[in-house]
């Protein structure tokens, strides 16, 4: 659009329009995203980016002209495809204004606006500006060499006086601005009501259209931060746009870091609430598929949780069909090796090699290798024997031996292997009967006090 003038470039937009006066590559490209009409490269906005304030835009701590150069042309200009206007400091008595507008456009600025500027500045401190020739004219003059050379101009005002003169030197646009944003974290009130900023806005403006009814008047800053508040604005004044700084940066960075950070910051909260909530369901089984809601299942969860506790064996027994495996899983779900896998040993009648073999390792004669057995490999964790009482005698006399010893002698063989592997049986018994029934003595004594009977259904 350079080249244009802004009131082609008004007529070209909708009819209300958006400036962004920011300070980062990343504000710049968000904003566009959202639908601005034309960016601000602005040093306020960079100080608001470096966790500044807008007011040190005025203070001499930076070569502001060389400040906004550095990012508007690294950042921001590579970042958006809208116009973007040069935020341009006339306080330097070694500026040179012609020379510096030649590499404005070199570097491909749309357009220019007169900030900082001295209508932010305190009477006193403005009053000695004017008399060394640094004041509001010095911007004008700024303002006009720049609309000669084909840029776009926004003046910033702040009295009618300045408006006045501004559209009396040519200005097409002026931003109307009375102050700084009040800080979201404080919660202060703005020096400037809303209801003072729209009596004091149409003042202004009506003094510029009143030079030149075709002058585009846009309000900028103020206590403005939300949109409803712009909008009660512009029905009050008839302004054709605003400029957001703090608005549309600092206010909704502040709001949506505190609220993400927040969010984050009390995910360890619920983080142990769903702890809580895991242990309660893992308590009541119903993890593990078990729900208990008799008081004779309760008592069964109870009895789990007593004996899981111990490092000793455990045997859960009871009727075909009861759930005999859900506990034994439970139970070492309960227990403090819950992070160790559990082997699962299906007993049944067979062989001795090809059932126990397995269970205690065996000596293979005809190859001369040892077989290795399931206890030795589950050392650290836990063995699961379904259906123990399906083991032979001298199996279930071999299991006692492991279990009164941590020992066992594999088939065929004499040397003693031992073993840290927990034992987790299950039995199955006829109804009316009891364990001595399918279990010998020594194994019923082993699994006394260390039981699990389970009711019977139906």
């Amino acid at each position: 659009m350079k080249g244009a003038g802004i009131r082609q470039f008004f007529r070209n937009s909708r009819s209300f329009v958006l400036g962004a006066g920011i300070g980062s590559g990343m504000t710049a490209r968000a904003a566009e995203r959202a639908g601005a009409d034309f960016v601000l490269a602005l040093n306020a906005g960079r100080f608001r980016a470096m966790g500044g304030a807008s007011p040190a835009s005025i203070l001499p701590i930076r070569n502001s002209n060389e400040f906004v150069a550095s990012f508007g042309r690294t950042e921001i200009l590579p970042s958006t495809k809208l116009p973007v206007f040069f935020g341009t400091c006339t306080f330097d008595p070694e500026l040179d204004v012609d020379r510096w507008l030649d590499r404005i456009i070199k570097w491909g600025f749309g357009g220019v606006t007169n900030f900082p500027s001295v209508i932010h500045i305190d009477d006193e401190r403005r009053s000695l500006l004017e008399k060394c020739g640094l004041g509001y004219s010095r911007e004008i003059e700024l303002l006009v060499k720049a609309a000669k050379r084909g840029l776009m101009t926004i003046a910033y005002t702040r009295s009618q006086s300045e408006a006045r003169r501004m559209v009396e030197a040519g200005a097409e646009a002026i931003c109307i601005n009375f102050n700084l944003n009040r800080a979201v974290e404080s919660g202060a009130d703005p020096s400037v009501s809303l209801s003072e900023l729209a009596a004091r806005t149409s003042a202004v403006a009506r003094v510029a259209q009143s030079v030149n009814k075709s002058t585009i008047c846009l309000l900028g800053g103020g206590p403005i931060t939300k949109p409803d508040e712009l909008l009660d604005i512009c029905r009050e004044t008839g302004i054709q746009g605003f400029i957001g700084g703090s608005s549309l940066d600092r206010v909704p960075l502040e709001m949506s870091v505190l609220e993400v950070t927040s969010g984050f910051k009390t995910i360890h909260l619920l983080r142990e609430k769903v702890d809580l909530l895991e242990r309660q369901l893992q308590l009541s089984g119903f993890r593990h598929g078990v729900i208990a809601q008799s008081s004779a299942m309760k008592r069964i969860l109870e009895i789990t949780r007593r004996v899981a506790a111990t490092p000793r064996p455990v045997l859960i027994w009871g009727e075909a069909g009861s759930g005999k495996r859900r506990i034994a899983t439970l139970v070492h779900a309960f227990s403090d090796r819950r992070h160790a896998k559990t082997a699962l040993f299906h007993c049944r009648p067979g062989p001795a090699m090809d059932i126990l073999g397995p269970l205690f390792g065996a000596e293979r004669l005809e190859s001369g290798r040892r077989q290795l057995s399931l206890l030795e490999a589950s050392s650290d964790g836990a063995v699961v024997l379904l259906h123990v009482d399906q083991l032979s005698r001298d199996g279930q006399e071999r299991l006692a031996d492991y279990l009164e010893t941590g020992g066992f002698t594999p088939l065929n063989g004499v040397t003693v292997m031992r073993s840290n592997a927990r034992i987790i049986a299950t039995a199955t018994v006829a109804r009316g009967a009891g364990l001595e029934t399918v279990l010998c003595a020594r194994l019923l004594d082993l699994f006394t006090g260390l039981d699990v009977q389970l009711p019977s259904y139906g």
